[in-house]
């Protein structure tokens, strides 16, 4: 595969992560009605507020770890060549 194909590739994969991301932002307040209108638990997708010195401690270190493996997961997408 040419080095043309190859980038067209690339930013087809880019735009349609980009699109994903913004119909998902879009609709969020529909799916969140939606769910609340069938009776459904809606997911916020954040925790409550720790309360002791201990929650504290361990919901930032669990927030620190996915922040982390998101963080090396959009490296690996970057850096990623296709072949």
């Amino acid at each position: 595969m040419n080095r043309h194909f190859t980038d067209a590739r690339y930013y087809f994969r880019r735009g349609f992560e980009h699109l994903y991301a913004g119909l998902d932002e879009e609709t969020a307040p529909l799916r969140r009605r939606l769910m609340a209108a069938l009776g459904r638990e809606v997911e916020d997708g954040e925790e409550s507020e720790p309360q002791t010195r201990r929650e504290r401690v361990e919901y930032g270190a669990r927030r620190a770890a996915t922040r982390s493996r998101r963080a090396a997961g959009r490296v690996r997408r970057r850096v990623r060549r296709p072949e």
